[in-house]
Formats: structure tokens, C-alpha cells, sequence
């Protein structure tokens, strides 16, 4: 009883602060959709689309710079404190490597958004947001990456810290770029356009969290930057991130591909499916918080030589009763807080109804993003990844197109099939990691 209160303990004093962390990075996108909704429709419509192609082509990275997790937190496991360091210098160069591409194919989709359909002054708003969030792409990655690698020394702080100072930034940097830009433009500064403007403030902003948490690692690596006895070659890291990545990848698909049919019900089907997708995100965080604890437990357990199945599945237990609130509220108070986002009754009328769509599904969600958090912890990356595309792409889709399509369901159709998927894959996951916890876990 006693190693159960201790382990939920050290769970929740890492969690709290990854959840508020995350909340932050949230909120800096709330605030940059408020100001530029606050000036032009044409140009929030467009932010909003380039923000969404740059984070699909952003998201493979992501899981490259997430992979630092596991190799840090079982090398501290080990008391391996230089392997830890040499972890993070073969991330960082991976993210760097993978950066630039990631960059191109967002520009790269724009080029099919006018053949399909979407409006040539959208496309350009959506070009220009890109071309402001370049160089801030890059630097996501080694803001994950060092967030990741302090998070694994039991350092939270820095995350706060830097997540507050950029919030503070880009709500300042934001609205001088975009309520300021004729005088900018009168002043002969670039004229990337209003939403370009806002995207560099966001990446001003980001580069100034990702200079205070590289100000925080010095701390924890000035003691031990001898070479390792062992490097980890760039390679090694990619193949722990790259499964991680295109694991994230099919859960953001299946939820934009949702999106985009929601989006041919009609506009006010779409503008309830946002904010009841926003209302979700947002209890989402606390599960994410809860999963990055979980991951860094589990690989001080599995790099310490010990059973990691006591750790996983306390933070699998965790996150599921952490979700189960969260499930509670958005089933008693659907309407309220649908209203909270519009007054239009008939927007609220759906939301409310696929808010209570999501209290359904909020406690598989909670499961099944804590139990990749294990298995990641573990070094276990393929399995999970072949897991969730089967759950949402063999599962979950058809189950969307049937329900709301075939069966006529409409919005609450697709979000059952979103419901299917979350159901198969947190058993799958949680199941994958009872089975391997039942032997010995290698360090990786």
C-alpha cells in the first residue's frame, strides 16, 4: 500500500505540471485565433488552415523529438547520467535533420488546395501564416525534445516557466504584428501579410520558452559532458521516433478526416463539432500530463532493472479516473458549456449532443493515451503504432462513414465511430502492455 501511494505520489507531482504546461501551448493558440478573428474573417480562415497543415507535417517530427523520452528516463534509471546527455545531442540532431522536409511538405500540400476547391485567398492567408511559422517548426522540435529531456529528470518548472513567458510574449508580439501592420509596412518591414505577422509573433514567442528551457539543462548536464561509453547514433533515435511520429500522425488524421466530413453537414455542424472537439481537447491535456509522468516512470523502472507493470498500469489507473471526472462534467453540464463558445441555439443543440458523445468516450481516450505513454516509457513503439492505425483506420473510420452517412446519424455518427476507435485502442494498448510487462523489458 505504501509503494502504491508513493508511485501515485510521484505520478501526480510530475503530471500536474506537464497538464498546465500543455494548457499553456493551448492557450497560445486560442490567443492567436482570437486576435486574428478579432480583425478578419478571411485571414482566421486561413490561419487556421495553414496551422493545420503545418501541424500534420510537423507531426513525425514531434514523435522524433518525443523518443528522447525513454532513452533519457532509462538511462537516469540506470544511473547512466552521461547516456542521458548523449540522448538528448542525438535527438536534437535528428530534429534537425528532419525539420527542413517537414517544412517543405507543408508548402508542398498548399499547392492541391486550389485544385480542390479551396478559395484562392485562403490559400494565399494559409501561405503566408506558413511562411511566418517556418522557422518556428524547427524550434517546436527542440522545445519538445529539452521539455522531454528535463521532464525525465523530475524538472517541470522550466516548462512552466518557459510556456508562461511565451504566453505573455505572443499575446504582445501578436497583436503589435497583427493590429500594427500598416505601420509596420510603412516602416518597410516585410509585408508577409496579417497572418504571417501573427505566426512570427508565435515563433518569437516560442523561441524565447525554448531559450529558457535550454538554460535549464545546463543545470542538470554540467556534471557529466565526458562521451559516453556508449553513443547512440542518430539512426537509434529515429528508429524509436519515427513510430511514434506516425502513430501521432493517424490519430490527428482520423480526427481531421472527421473534421472534413463534419465540415459538408453544413456550417453550423462543423462550428459544433469544433467546440465540442476544443471542450475535449482541453480535459485531453490532463490525460497527456499524466501520460509524459507515466512514460518517465516507467523507464526509470525498466533502466533501474526493475518490473515496470506496477508504475504503467498505477498511471493507467490514474488516467482513466482522472477522464472519468472529466467524463462526468461534460455529461451533466453539455449545454453550459457548449454555450460558453456561441449563443446560437442551434450550434449548442449539436454540441451538446457530441459533448455527451465524448463523456462516453473520455474514459478510453484517458486509457489508451496513458498506456502509449507506458508502452513509450518501455521502448515499445512499433506494436502501439500498428495498434492505433488499426483501431481508427480498420475500426474507427468505417464506423464514422457508416453511422453518419450510411445509417444517416449525421455529426453524432462520426463521433460513435471516433468513440469505436478510442474503445479497440486502449484495450489494445493497455493489453499490449500487460503482456510485455510479464518478462523482463531491455533497456533501449
Amino acid at each position: 500500500m505504501d509503494d502504491a501511494r508513493g508511485e501515485l505520489s510521484a505520478l501526480f507531482r510530475l503530471a500536474w505540471p506537464i497538464a498546465v504546461a500543455q494548457l499553456g501551448a493551448l492557450a497560445m493558440q486560442l490567443v492567436d485565433t482570437a486576435i486574428l478573428g478579432g480583425v478578419s474573417t478571411i485571414d482566421l480562415a486561413g490561419a487556421s488552415l495553414g496551422r493545420a497543415i503545418g501541424f500534420a507535417a510537423l507531426t513525425v517530427g514531434m514523435g522524433i523529438a518525443t523518443a528522447v523520452e525513454p532513452f533519457t528516463s532509462q538511462a537516469l534509471g540506470a544511473k547512466d547520467d552521461a547516456r542521458a546527455w548523449q540522448a538528448l545531442r542525438s535527438n536534437a540532431r535528428a530534429c534537425l535533420t528532419v525539420a527542413a522536409p517537414s517544412v517543405a511538405a507543408a508548402f508542398a500540400v498548399t499547392c492541391v488546395l486550389g485544385p480542390i476547391g479551396v478559395d484562392a485567398e485562403v490559400v494565399s492567408r494559409a501561405r503566408d501564416y506558413l511562411l511566418g511559422q517556418a522557422p518556428s517548426m524547427v524550434l517546436m522540435l527542440l522545445f519538445i525534445a529539452t521539455k522531454a529531456f528535463l521532464q525525465s529528470h523530475r524538472r517541470t518548472t522550466p516548462a512552466l516557466i518557459g510556456v508562461g513567458v511565451a504566453n505573455v510574449v505572443n499575446l504582445v508580439a501578436c497583436n503589435l504584428l497583427v493590429r500594427g501592420d500598416e505601420a509596420l509596412d510603412a516602416v518597410g518591414l516585410p509585408g508577409i501579410g496579417l497572418v504571417g505577422h501573427g505566426a512570427a509573433g508565435a515563433g518569437c514567442a516560442l523561441s524565447i520558452a525554448t531559450a529558457v528551457l535550454l538554460l535549464f539543462v545546463w543545470g542538470p548536464t554540467r556534471h557529466y559532458r565526458a562521451p559516453p561509453t556508449t553513443v547512440i547514433p542518430m539512426r537509434e533515435m529515429l528508429h524509436v521516433g519515427m513510430p511514434i511520429g506516425l502513430q501521432m500522425l493517424a490519430e490527428y488524421a482520423i480526427f481531421t478526416t472527421v473534421a472534413m466530413l463534419a465540415a459538408s453537414l453544413g456550417p453550423k455542424i462543423i462550428a459544433a463539432h469544433q467546440i465540442a472537439l476544443a471542450i475535449a481537447s482541453f480535459t485531453y491535456m490532463g490525460a497527456l500530463g499524466i501520460a509524459g509522468a507515466t512514460a518517465v516512470r516507467v523507464g526509470y523502472a525498466v533502466g533501474g532493472g526493475r518490473s515496470p507493470r506496477h508504475a504503467g498500469l498505477l498511471g493507467i489507473g490514474l488516467g482513466a479516473a482522472f477522464m472519468l471526472g472529466a467524463a462526468l462534467v461534460l455529461a451533466v453540464a453539455p449545454r453550459a458549456l457548449a454555450s460558453l463558445f456561441t449563443d446560437d441555439p442551434a450550434v449548442v443543440d449539436v454540441a451538446a449532443v457530441l459533448l455527451r458523445i465524448a463523456a462516453v468516450f473520455q474514459l478510453f481516450d484517458g486509457i489508451q493515451v496513458v498506456a502509449a505513454g507506458a508502452l513509450r516509457g518501455a521502448g515499445e513503439v512499433r506494436v502501439p503504432f500498428l495498434a492505433v492505425v488499426a483501431a481508427h483506420w480498420l475500426v474507427g473510420f468505417p464506423t464514422a462513414w457508416v453511422f453518419g452517412f450510411t445509417l444517416g446519424w449525421g455529426a453524432s455518427g462520426l463521433w460513435w465511430g471516433l468513440t469505436a476507435g478510442l474503445v479497440v485502442a486502449s484495450i489494445a494498448l493497455a493489453a499490449r502492455f500487460v503482456v510485455i510487462t510479464r518478462r523482463p523489458i531491455r533497456r533501449i
